[in-house]
C-alpha cells in the first residue's frame, strides 16, 4: 500500500507536523511497505516548514519530501500507482480512473492520510 499526499500550504503542514509528531511520540513510524509522500506547494512552504521544525519531524517519521512541481496528482512522480493492486490514499482534490496510475484512488483529509499512513490502513484521525 502506497500512501502519498499532494496539499502542500503552510496551513497543510501544520497538520501533517502534528499527527506526526503525536506518531513519535507513541514510538511510531511509517510502516515498512508503505509510502508516505509530501510535497511542498511552493519553496516558501519548504522554508516555512523548515522554519517550524517540521522537516525534521518528517523526516524521523519516515515520510518521502517532494520538492514543489507537478506530481503524482497528474500521474507524474512519485506516489503514481505502478500497477492495478496498490491503493493511493491522497488529500489532492481530484479523483478519476487512471489520474494517479493504475492503482486504486481514495481521497481523505489531511488528518487521515497522515493517520493512515502511520498505521499502514486507512483509519480516521483521532488526536
Amino acid at each position: 500500500m502506497w500512501h502519498w499526499i499532494t496539499a502542500g500550504k503552510p496551513s497543510d503542514m501544520d497538520q501533517y507536523a502534528e499527527v506526526l509528531a503525536c506518531g513519535l511520540a507513541a514510538g511510531k513510524t511509517i510502516p515498512g511497505g508503505v509510502r508516505f509522500y509530501i510535497q511542498f506547494g511552493s519553496a516558501e512552504t519548504r522554508e516555512c516548514c523548515a522554519s517550524r521544525g517540521y522537516i525534521d519531524i518528517f523526516r524521523r517519521a519516515g515520510v518521502t519530501l517532494v520538492e514543489p512541481g507537478c506530481g503524482a496528482c497528474i500521474n507524474a512522480g512519485p506516489g503514481v500507482s505502478t500497477h492495478d493492486r496498490q491503493r493511493v490514499i491522497s488529500a489532492q482534490n481530484r479523483n478519476f480512473p487512471g489520474r494517479s496510475g493504475p492503482g486504486q484512488l481514495y481521497l481523505a483529509s489531511l488528518l487521515t492520510v497522515a493517520a493512515s499512513a502511520l498505521a499502514g490502513r486507512i483509519t480516521a484521525w483521532q488526536g
